[in-house]
């Protein structure tokens, strides 16, 4: 599957979507949030969330040009309340005892990550060009520390 934002955003769309699949599959399977999953086990619940989020940040066209401050506005706007979501619920989850501090590294910087979506349309909303700038820029850099490390925890990649 091509996520687009995927692509244009970097890492950290794709890792948050992994983490979220996570929530989901849980939410779903009933099982028990304090039972601490196998990796096997939360790496297909992984998939699982994944596959269900993808769709929905593939409904989001991403900026054509992040110095226009409409354009960061119409897509951020839309796709910063999925990431939020899935980055809430990937936090909510009881994760592998062998990779907790791993996961923990990973679900900070996927909340720092998503959290310059916010700074970038704001700046967009006060036509701060510079601001967009180092504000998507940060955003970039640090979804792909994200994912470097989700590469190392063992996650797929891509996870769809």
């Amino acid at each position: 599957m091509n996520h687009r934002w995927y692509g244009f955003l970097g890492a950290a769309c794709l890792v948050l979507a992994c983490g979220v699949a996570t929530a989901i599959v849980l939410t779903f399977n009933g099982s028990p949030a304090s039972a601490a999953p196998t990796k096997s086990q939360y790496f297909a619940r992984v998939a699982a969330i994944c596959r269900a989020y993808g769709p929905r940040l593939d409904k989001v066209p991403p900026p054509i040009d992040i110095t226009i401050p409409s354009e960061i506005t119409a897509s951020v706007t839309k796709v910063e309340p999925i990431l939020r979501e899935e980055s809430a619920a990937v936090r909510r989850l009881t994760p592998p005892r062998e990779l907790r501090k791993q996961l923990a590294r990973w679900n900070k910087l996927n909340a720092e990550s998503i959290s310059q979506l916010a700074v970038a349309l704001k700046a967009a909303k006060n036509i701060d060009l510079r601001g967009i700038q180092v504000a998507y820029v940060t955003f970039v850099v640090t979804g792909a520390k994200a994912q470097k490390l989700g590469h190392a925890i063992g996650f797929p990649s891509p996870p769809c």
